[in-house]
C-alpha cells in the first residue's frame, strides 16, 4: 500500500496549479447546476401555479376559470355557494363558450347566472340579457306555473327556466 500511495503523490504536479484548476472547475460545474435546479423549479411554479385557482376542480377556457359543482342545490344556494369560492355563477357570453359548457354538463341541470327581475332576464353582473339571445330549448322561456325566474343549462345543452326555489340543479361557478 504505501507503494501506491507514493506513485500517486509522486505523480501529482509540484506547481499545485493544476489541483486548484480542478477545485475551480468542480465549484463552478455545482453553481451551473444550482441555477438549472433553480430555473426548473421556477419554471415548474409558474407552470402549475397559472392552470387554475385551486388544481384540477376548476377547469379553464379561453381565459376564465369554471367550477362545475357536484352538489344539487336551489339557485340562490348556487348562487351563495359560487361566492364563498370567490366567483359567481356563470354569465354566458358566446356560442363558443355555450358549447364548452354543454360539452362538460351532458346528461344532467346547472344553474347558470341568469334571473328574471322585474320581466327582464337579467345576468348576476347586473347586465339584461338581449331578447334575440339566448340558447333556449325550444318552447322556453314559459314560465311554468308564473314561478320560473331563473335559468338553468340543461342535460341537452340548452336553456330552461325554472323555478328558483323549488328545483335543485348543480351550478357552474366562474371566475
Amino acid at each position: 500500500m504505501e507503494t501506491v500511495y507514493s506513485t500517486v503523490f509522486e505523480k501529482a504536479p509540484a506547481s499545485g496549479k493544476k489541483k486548484c484548476s480542478t477545485r475551480k472547475l468542480i465549484f463552478i460545474l455545482m453553481g451551473q447546476m444550482f441555477l438549472v435546479l433553480i430555473i426548473m423549479a421556477a419554471l415548474l411554479f409558474i407552470t402549475f401555479s397559472e392552470k387554475s385557482p385551486c388544481g384540477s376542480c376548476w377547469k379553464q377556457f379561453n381565459g376564465s376559470f369554471y367550477y362545475f359543482e357536484a352538489t344539487r342545490m336551489k339557485w340562490i344556494e348556487a348562487r351563495s355557494s359560487c361566492s364563498k369560492m370567490n366567483s359567481d355563477l356563470v354569465i354566458i357570453n358566446s356560442e363558443m363558450e355555450q358549447e364548452y359548457l354543454k360539452s362538460l354538463t351532458a346528461d344532467d341541470n346547472y344553474w347558470i347566472g341568469l334571473q328574471k327581475i322585474n320581466d327582464v332576464w337579467t345576468w348576476v353582473d347586473k347586465t339584461i340579457m338581449e331578447e334575440s339571445s339566448g340558447f333556449w330549448h325550444e318552447g322556453e322561456p314559459n314560465n311554468m306555473g308564473g314561478k320560473e325566474n331563473c335559468v338553468a343549462l340543461t342535460g341537452s345543452g340548452d336553456w330552461n327556466d325554472a323555478s328558483c326555489f323549488n328545483r335543485k340543479f348543480h351550478a357552474i361557478c366562474k371566475k
